[in-house]
């Protein structure tokens, strides 16, 4: 399951970019962390994909949850936040050590971090900025939820590398 996870990843790359062109001050390093962890998402795959064909799933991203959405910046921020952090939980816990190569893997989760560090930074500064706006909570609940059918998907396959 490693290319929708790199589709993912992708989707933090570039919701990350357009942030940093609305004029949140993340540091420039950070389109670079970026682009890393996709390489290194990339490299850590253990085993080909093609070899797992009938271990794939669709979790069915909630596209519509964010379909015709004027988000404002600090809800932008927010959602591309929690779409990290989970990412971060799924990848960087005990359970996901064996599929992926740990020399890699730590690095990856290291990157991860930093971007969540040049986020949460970047929201604190668009709440001062902004009359604290409404979150669109139905966003965030959306990127949970997708992102527990996901946990319990890998916990029912008890993590094997073919369902990553």
């Amino acid at each position: 399951m490693a290319l929708p996870f790199s589709l993912l990843m992708a989707l933090v790359v570039l919701s990350c970019h357009s942030i940093c062109s609305l004029g949140c001050d993340l540091p420039q390093t950070h389109s670079l962390v970026n682009r890393r962890a996709l390489m290194l998402l990339g490299q850590m795959r253990r085993i080909s994909p093609f070899s797992c064909l009938e271990d794939r799933e669709d979790f069915g991203f909630p596209q519509g949850a964010f379909h015709g959405i004027q988000f404002q910046e600090a809800q932008a921020i927010a959602v591309v936040h929690e779409v990290t952090w989970q990412t971060f939980y799924l990848f960087c816990t005990e359970a996901s050590s064996a599929a992926w190569d740990e020399t890699l893997l730590g690095k990856f989760c290291t990157g991860l971090y930093q971007q969540l560090n040049h986020l949460e930074a970047c929201q604190t500064q668009e709440l001062r900025a902004e009359d604290t706006p409404l979150l669109d909570e139905d966003s965030t609940l959306a990127v949970r939820k997708y992102f527990q059918r996901i946990t319990l998907y890998l916990q029912e396959k008890k993590h094997s590398p073919c369902a990553w």
